[in-house]
């Protein structure tokens, strides 16, 4: 377990940084009038500031520029971070449409992939350039559309760039790019966590865009930046998988649900995995604490994948998928919309403008 070491100083300072970062960016965000108001698609009662996503991307980018090493594609990453940290900054404190949203996305996906973030496992380097861009815009709008329960998408961030530090730091002999993504992994979870003070139960602040969105994209860019021991490259495929098995579950659940209901599937609602649970008898606390332990069971098996077999890799995901889709077989029975879950007829469609959050 020595290998832990070198992540205990970034982890560390990511920590202090958010936790005394955030209140000054609480009460700046008070004063300027940046909150996030109730409405009929928030389930939080009072005005909360929504400006987290600047105490997050402080203390994630001055932990990495203190540890992280400089390594090919690093900057590319960093770079496409910015972007959305901007982006999202002026849909906090503005509003930004969805197009724009993702045309900003699919920004920060070129910067990083034209920096050296990329898959390597199709046959032709189009084809990874292609999939990765894809990656990192479907995991960052995931983690985006995560951000509507009190410490839910915070919490995941945590535990997902903590899983990637621990692996990355257990293989760092396999390349150059190892130590970085342990590093920035390691701030991820300890920014993270130091915000989860000010944002677990009820939240003093929430992260708005600005934080949704870079740590998102952070995560999927250290997904395909990293390499992920394991005795095929079926199975080191499969790490990234299961560490963001969560997001990519709920967005997944949310989509299909939707669309076999005739529901616009760009519009944001209260129909996600958490508010699912809540609508089925859970507590908000109950259902992020459950929410958690999906993924760290998750990150777990990720983990014992990198020293089994294929077949053992392959088994463990059967059972990882086998457990999910029970999961959504029975959160697809809420009644979140309150017309007993029948197709929506085309004047019940709502316009488009932003997702449900609280």
């Amino acid at each position: 377990m020595s290998y832990l070491g070198p992540l205990l100083a970034p982890f560390a300072t990511a920590f202090l940084i958010a936790l005394c970062l955030t209140p000054p960016v609480r009460a700046f965000a008070r004063r300027n009038g940046v909150l996030d108001r109730p409405s009929p698609r928030r389930i939080h009662a009072q005005p909360v500031p929504r400006l987290g996503g600047i105490a997050l991307y402080v203390a994630i980018g001055v932990t990495a520029a203190l540890f992280a090493p400089p390594a090919p594609g690093l900057l590319g990453l960093v770079s496409g971070a910015t972007l959305l940290f901007l982006a999202g900054l002026r849909d906090d404190t503005r509003g930004l449409g969805p197009r724009t949203k993702l045309l900003a996305q699919g920004g920060a996906a070129v910067l990083a992939v034209a920096g050296g973030i990329s898959i390597t496992f199709l046959p032709h380097p189009l084809l990874n350039w292609g999939v990765t861009a894809l990656w990192l815009v479907g995991i960052t709008n995931a983690f985006n559309l995560l951000d509507n329960m009190d410490g839910l998408s915070a919490g995941l961030a945590a535990i997902s760039g903590g899983t990637f530090a621990v692996l990355a730091a257990r293989y760092a002999e396999l390349g150059p790019e190892q130590l970085p993504t342990a590093v920035v992994g390691a701030a991820i979870a300890g920014a993270c966590l130091g915000f989860l003070r000010h944002n677990l139960y009820h939240a003093s602040i929430f992260m708005g865009d600005a934080g949704s969105q870079t740590l998102g994209f952070l995560l999927a860019g250290l997904a395909a930046y990293g390499s992920w021991r394991s005795p095929t490259v079926p199975t080191s495929l499969l790490i990234p998988l299961l560490v963001l098995a969560y997001p990519i579950f709920d967005t997944s659940l949310v989509t299909l649900l939707r669309w076999r209901q005739g529901r616009p599937i760009t519009v944001g609602g209260m129909d996600h995995s958490s508010h699912r649970l809540v609508r089925l008898g859970l507590g908000r606390t109950e259902t992020v604490l459950l929410i958690y332990l999906f993924a760290l069971t998750h990150a777990f098996t990720a983990a014992l994948v990198t020293s089994v077999t294929l077949r053992l890799a392959l088994i463990a995901l059967a059972i990882s998928a086998s457990v999910l889709f029970i999961f959504g077989m029975v959160l697809r029975k809420a009644d979140v919309y309150g017309d007993g879950g029948k197709p929506a007829r085309p004047e019940e469609e709502v316009i488009s403008g932003g997702k449900a959050s609280r």
